[in-house]
């Protein structure tokens, strides 16, 4: 796992039902800016308010769709082990590129639990497994040596989403397991990761709306064009800061629906934004886009989103 991987939203009708197809444009645009991967079932795509068939569901539907031009991580996190462990083997057998799984949720746990967990959904998936570090959503916050024995205890750990702003514990980590690949959950520091050779790239919501930017950050860094990777990135982190001033996940979907992508509106309790909001979110980011150090189309859809009223 390396590169820029989209956390893809999970799109629902008028109705509150789960509607994958909606996925298959978004998907392709995504894939036409360059994308590495895409990661699926996440926090993003609101995974703990599906049940175990819509999981599935949409999982069939996008490493389908995906057909193996990129990678498909799955994630099978979920309340309890069965269901993860269940949710791991359906993914083996769609031919998934690895599972990604968080720690226990809810109740209190400790290391010796995260690792048996995760050693149970690795037997069940006989895939990679990533292990996703957010504590800020899990309330589970493991520090340098914890993550280092995970590494080293669970197999075939492949990688690490870490959704932290702590770079200083990545940098050790790195030294200390050199093998895993570790992946930001925060688009805003990728640039500041990929220098300190800590990140091997990203993995997050804002790669919806901003693909082919993080992209261009991505390839100009590998390239040496630092100078231009700073300037798209910092475009990048002002994209971000206004994603902020909103509810996140309400505020992707917001920017989807803005550029042409017809997500729905995330499933209650999760509530959209509404059609002020909208306007306001809108005119924000033209702002930023209409200065930006790169071609607008870089954005995804950047024309409609330029037409809107």
């Amino acid at each position: 796992m390396k590169g820029v991987f989209v956390a893809l939203v999970t799109p629902f009708d008028d109705q509150g039902r789960i509607s994958p197809e909606r996925l298959g444009p978004h998907m392709e645009a995504c894939l036409a800016e360059g994308v590495h991967g895409f990661w699926i079932n996440g926090f993003s795509g609101l995974a703990v308010y599906l049940d175990v068939s819509e999981r599935k569901t949409l999982a069939e539907y996008v490493v389908a769709k995906v057909a193996g031009r990129v990678p498909a991580w799955i994630h099978v996190g979920a309340m309890n082990t069965r269901d993860s462990c269940e949710l791991a083997e359906h993914a083996a057998g769609l031919g998934a590129t690895g599972v990604s799984v968080v720690p226990p949720l809810v109740y209190s746990t400790n290391l010796e639990l995260i690792i048996d967990h995760m050693t149970q959904i690795q037997k069940a998936a006989n895939l990679p497994l990533t292990y996703y570090h957010v504590p800020a959503i899990t309330k589970v916050s493991l520090d340098v040596d914890q993550l280092t024995t995970i590494c080293q205890r669970v197999p075939n750990l492949a990688g690490i989403k870490y959704s932290a702003m702590d770079i200083f514990t990545v940098v050790v980590l790195r030294e200390r397991i050199p093998q895993v690949r570790i992946m930001t959950g925060f688009e805003e520091i990728l640039l500041g990761g990929l220098m300190l050779e800590c990140f091997d790239g990203t993995v997050g919501a804002g790669q919806n709306f901003l693909a082919g930017p993080l992209v261009d950050v991505y390839n100009n860094y590998a390239r040496g064009h630092l100078v231009q990777a700073r300037h798209i990135h910092r475009c990048i982190a002002r994209l971000m800061e206004i994603q902020g001033q909103f509810d996140f996940t309400a505020a992707t979907y917001a920017f989807l629906n803005l550029l042409g992508f017809d997500v729905g509106s995330p499933r209650r309790p999760m509530i959209f934004l509404n059609t002020a909001e909208c306007q306001i979110v809108r005119k924000r980011c033209l702002k930023v886009i209409t200065s930006a150090p790169f071609d607008e189309r870089r954005l995804i859809r950047t024309d409609d989103f330029l037409r809107l009223g």
